[in-house]
């Protein structure tokens, strides 16, 4: 393993809490996309450590965290990046942390997503309504107040990719799960 992927394993790994541990996968995450040296489908794998570990960051009573709009928003997310890329379990896996997140944020509120959290977070491939929904708040984040916030290009995967275009564009991202060598390598060391 070289020096480069080695400090990027020791950073994320040298801390103990879990929404520390989050953060920096989520960096590594957003200078992948900006530098364009990761694709979707190594993006989103590494996400699903980030919900990992941000989810036992407000689990468990050691880390005493809480959930905020943000998280409910970046699980609705993977979950459509989960339709995207049909993988049926994680989406069903997402729709129930879901669910256990909306239950449990901390934020009570009007929010444009929030109102309607259940509906969007069981959202499927035939749900065209609402993916076009989604779409509209995405394209029109600019001119919504700042109270609205957090938008969800504020989220994974950021405004690199709106996933309810893809699946309203019905694009098979199934063919795309290619990960290269330093993605696999950080996969296996977050999980060991």
């Amino acid at each position: 393993m070289d020096n480069h992927l080695q400090n990027i394993i020791q950073t994320i790994n040298e801390t103990s809490n879990p929404a520390v541990k989050a953060q920096r996968i989520t960096s590594y995450i957003a200078d992948g996309f900006k530098k364009q040296k990761l694709n979707l489908y190594e993006a989103y794998l590494l996400h699903w450590e980030v919900i990992h570990n941000t989810r036992e960051s407000y689990l468990l009573p050691a880390w005493n965290r809480s959930v905020q709009i943000s998280t409910c928003l970046a699980l609705l997310n993977q979950k459509l990046l989960a339709l995207a890329f049909h993988d049926t379990n994680c989406a069903q896996q997402l729709e129930q942390w879901g669910m256990e997140a909306f239950a449990l944020c901390a934020e009570k509120r009007a929010h444009y997503i929030m109102d309607r959290y259940r509906d969007f977070i069981m959202i499927d491939y035939d749900c065209e309504a609402l993916l076009k929904e989604m779409l509209a708040i995405r394209e029109k984040y600019h001119t919504m107040s700042d109270s609205q916030e957090p938008y969800p290009i504020e989220v994974f995967p950021y405004h690199y990719f709106a996933p309810e275009q893809i699946l309203l564009e019905k694009t098979d991202f199934s063919k795309e799960k290619v990960m290269s060598e330093e993605v696999e390598t950080i996969l296996i060391a977050l999980s060991t």
